[in-house]
């Protein structure tokens, strides 16, 4: 009955980086990017997820992918009448 999901994992597969290389280019704790590349998180400072998503719009760059990285590309939210179609 999850309403959120975590694609962090599949960004850092877009843009060819691990979760090491976000930690060291976002200056967050690798724990944070494990936690929410996992989805084993509940709480997110905005803060954080500006530093994510700047250090991914970086990298994407620096690796020669042409497009613009936003906050669904880490969280996408799953409305309820979506989950009661897929379940």
């Amino acid at each position: 009955m999850e309403q959120i999901r975590f694609k962090l994992n599949e960004t850092l597969k877009i843009i060819g980086a691990t979760r090491n290389k976000l930690s060291v280019e976002s200056k967050i704790r690798s724990a944070t990017i494990l936690d929410l590349a996992s989805g084993n998180t509940r709480t997110i400072k905005l803060e954080t997820l500006i530093s994510i998503l700047n250090a991914i719009n970086e990298i994407a760059i620096n690796n020669g992918v042409n497009r613009t990285f936003d906050i669904e590309d880490i969280i996408e939210y799953i409305p309820v009448d979506q989950e009661k179609k897929d379940q």
